[in-house]
């Protein structure tokens, strides 16, 4: 019987289904080779599927381990009771089921063939008038005859890999029927290994238990990894058979994967070899040693879900007794909860700090541990508590913890509670360095970007380059004001730096290497190479790209679909915990939003995101407010948005916000600041948005050649719709050039989101014939190369001259 299968939740492997069609209708049939969960059942049905049914006959039969004691056991199914099995006999049964057709037999799982069932098997290789389908392990013992059928090419052997992080999302897609978040998909990748079934059952379950929810359109994982029964009862068959010594090394394993070997021996000696024999571990050099890790991170999630609490507290207990100083912090933390040890603060605080992004459950538990013996514990406490959504109960810890957390009181005021008025005063009555850093970011995310670098300024002149928030609003603030070829040229120690340096770049128009977020939750930069990022890479979780800054950089580039799918997972991601960039993810969102020609769901985010007092860009909110009543054809509120904008940036001194909001105005209205926005073009150090305000300027002037080399610029640097506005302008002026703006308008004609107002392009025809025409054939020679009549080449012919402004085809300017 054909096994079921639900197609919408099948991913189609159209590569290799092509193979095995490929090898039943030109040879005798093909081997599907792969581990378990991998497909290999739905594979072949979804070749069967594709089998015309009038010409063949699917007929199937499975092995197991039950019918491998038996001699036949998997073909007896196939005959009469008082059939005995043969070569011949299943052949003749299995043509005779076919009725004309071509006979097809799958044999699913042939690693379980009895010996003469293997043999038969090899013998109906040789048969011409019946097709074969087998699938196999490759990790499972196979009887000879079984392996000898691709060794000896009787058939073409294909191995079914798990899925690529492509195929990983288009089967979580299927599953979920909607879009999951990049980073979500990314973890499921990870924990997965890209593995259908793992995948499946990961997804059901999570959907049952609400790991998974939706979330701004999206669908999002929430919380720790957690294994499905079904799983879990498959890995318990994988343990089948290990003795008490092999069970504990794997657990110790499992409690502080990648467990150096070294700490291994030294809990469970001389099993190690054994259990990577059996493919349960898996070993690799980390860091100048061996590391060691279970086979797949479900199993050894599953294994720490069922350890019982007495063999985990020992476990626990003999790894931080035999060598705790061979781990990072987290590690030790974890072991030092499950072994109930007396607490090391100093270490339950590291751990709780590395976790708190993308793991605040367990910071939780961490911080409040260490909080039982240091007040220290109580701003990273109260961190976690935000990042799961309890900014009341955070507030609550801060101020039981008396003066020491007055500093964490004041940041929690600013970002949780959204009051940097408040914050700042409350900072410029406490004394130290770490105040005033912690008040110059406290500045800048107030839209008081000058004030901030002076504030961040006086900081690392009094105490130096060590007071890493001070360092950051500097950073970001000199940006801000348009110095960006020192941020570009910094080297980046954080994340949050790595942030500033990176925007400098993309305002620069450099490429650059973006920042990686936080797993799942993302709501923070880290920078490749620190403390945080070696933890993560460790603990086995994915890199996901930092979506805000990713999405702003598709904008640059004039990609919107690409910006929209990261802005939204930004939105998401920026709308919870700290909140940090919530209005700049939401205005680049709407702009990305309206590039798309979609007004009214830029619209929608904005009434469901509306700014508030903290904002990284001064005018930003503004921006998006413009450009929405732009579109909607609303000049007048457009120019009133735009215009705050630019009065709200000048204000705080973040000359390239005002730099930007004067381009858009000036778009609009090409009368509009040319003084003011010329003197920004000559202090705002980002070449990037000076090309856009440049261009900008031209259009008021009018000169056909000055618009045509803005048009060319701007082509480089993704602007199309600008640029085909400046080339059908210069297009349209009579002038040395028109030839060349014509072509240019033409190129650009198939890549803008608007086609260009006037009429100069050249339709693709016009372009085919002119090419044509250009290379020096006749009118006669063109209409029979293209199949049109020579009065219609001459036709276009004139309309092209026209255009262009030439007069014959020895005037066309290109060659093709």
């Amino acid at each position: 019987m054909t096994p079921g299968l639900n197609a919408a939740k099948f991913v189609v492997r159209e590569k290799e289904l092509e193979q095995a069609l490929g090898a039943l209708l030109a040879g005798r049939g093909m081997v599907i080779v792969g581990p378990v969960g991998v497909g290999r059942t739905a594979f072949l049905a979804a070749v069967a599927g594709r089998l015309n049914a009038g010409r063949y006959a699917v007929v199937w039969t499975s092995a197991t381990e039950a019918s491998r004691e038996l001699p036949f056991g998997a073909f007896t199914g196939l005959l009469g009771v008082t059939e005995q099995v043969s070569q011949g006999g299943l052949v003749g049964a299995l043509l005779r089921r076919a009725e004309g057709r071509t006979p097809v037999l799958v044999i699913d799982d042939a690693h379980y063939l009895d010996p003469a069932s293997a043999a038969l098997t090899l013998g109906l290789a040789h048969e011409r008038e019946v097709r074969l389908l087998i699938t196999a392990r490759p990790d499972a013992p196979m009887p000879d005859a079984v392996v000898a059928l691709w060794k000896d090419r009787y058939l073409r052997r294909l191995d079914l890999e798990p899925f690529g992080l492509d195929g990983t999302t288009r089967l979580v897609r299927a599953l979920l029927d909607g879009v999951a978040a990049g980073p979500t998909v990314r973890l499921l990748h990870g924990w997965t290994g890209g593995n259908p079934l793992f995948l499946t059952e990961l997804v059901r379950h999570a959907l049952a238990t609400g790991r998974l929810a939706t979330e701004g359109g999206l669908w999002w994982w929430r919380g720790a990894l957690s294994v499905p029964p079904r799983l879990a009862e498959l890995f318990d068959g994988w343990l089948r058979g290990l003795d008490h010594a092999q069970r504990d090394a794997l657990a110790a394993v499992a409690l502080g994967e990648p467990l150096p070997l070294a700490l291994l021996d030294a809990v469970a000696p001389g099993v190690v070899e054994s259990l990577e024999e059996r493919g349960l571990l898996r070993s690799a050099d980390g860091d100048g040693r061996i590391v060691v890790r279970t086979a797949h991170r479900m199993l050894g999630a599953a294994l720490r879900h069922r350890l019982p609490g007495l063999r985990r507290r020992r476990l626990c207990a003999e790894l931080l007794t035999a060598g705790a100083g061979a781990v990072d912090p987290v590690r030790r933390a974890r072991w030092q909860l499950d072994a109930d040890h007396p607490p090391e603060p100093g270490t339950l605080l590291r751990a709780a700090a590395l976790t708190c992004r993308h793991d605040p459950e367990l910071a939780v538990r961490l911080a409040r541990r260490a909080l039982e013996r240091t007040d220290l514990a109580a701003p990273v406490l109260a961190a976690a508590l935000v990042e799961l959504g309890d900014p009341d109960q955070a507030r609550q810890v801060l101020v039981n913890a008396g003066p020491r957390a007055r500093l964490a009181l004041a940041a929690h005021r600013c970002w949780a509670e959204r009051d940097p008025a408040g914050a700042h005063a409350e900072l410029s009555t406490l004394p130290g360095p770490a105040a005033a850093g912690l008040d110059a970011l406290v500045l800048l995310f107030a839209g008081r970007t000058a004030e901030a670098e002076q504030t961040a300024a006086e900081a690392l002149r009094e105490h130096g380059p060590g007071l890493a928030s001070a360092r950051v609003a500097h950073l970001l603030a000199r940006v801000l004001a348009g110095r960006t070829a020192a941020a570009a040229a910094r080297a980046p120690r954080t994340g949050a730096e790595l942030a500033g340096y990176a925007l400098a770049r993309l305002w620069r128009g450099e490429d650059v290497r973006l920042p990686l977020g936080d797993p799942t939750f993302g709501r923070w930069p880290h920078a490749p190479g620190d403390v945080a990022a070696r933890h993560i890479g460790e603990a086995g979780l994915p890199d996901t790209e930092w979506s805000l800054l990713s999405g702003y950089a598709h904008t640059l580039a004039g990609e919107p679909d690409l910006a929209v799918a990261r802005l939204r997972e930004a939105v998401v991601q920026h709308n919870g915990g700290h909140r940090l960039f919530r209005t700049e993810a939401a205005s680049w969102l709407a702009l990305a939003l309206l590039a798309q020609r979609r007004p009214a769901d830029a619209a929608a985010v904005l009434a469901a995101h509306p700014p508030d007092a903290l904002a990284l860009l001064p005018g930003l909110s503004d921006q998006a407010t413009g450009a929405l009543a732009a579109a909607r054809g609303d000049l007048p509120g457009a120019l009133a948005a735009y215009s705050s904008a630019a009065a709200t940036a000048r204000s705080a001194g973040a000359h390239t916000l005002e730099l930007t909001a004067l381009t858009e105005l000036r778009w609009l209205a090409p009368g509009a600041s040319p003084d003011r926005l010329a003197t920004l073009l000559t202090s705002v150090d980002a070449p990037r948005l000076a090309a856009e305000a440049a261009a900008a300027l031209a259009v008021g002037r009018g000169d056909p050649g000055e618009l045509l080399d803005h048009a060319a610029h701007l082509e480089k640097l993704g602007l199309t719709d600008r640029a085909a506005r400046l080339a059908d302008a210069a297009a349209t002026t009579a002038g040395e050039r028109r030839g060349e703006a014509v072509l240019l308008v033409s190129r650009l004609r198939g890549h803008t989101a608007v086609a260009p107002t006037g009429s100069v392009a050249l339709t693709p025809r016009e372009m085919e014939i002119a090419a044509l025409a250009a290379d020096g054939r006749s009118d006669r020679e063109v209409a029979r190369a293209l199949g049109l009549s020579v009065r219609t080449v001459q036709s276009h012919l004139a309309r092209i001259y026209r255009k262009l402004g030439v007069h014959s085809r020895r005037d066309l300017p290109f060659r093709r």
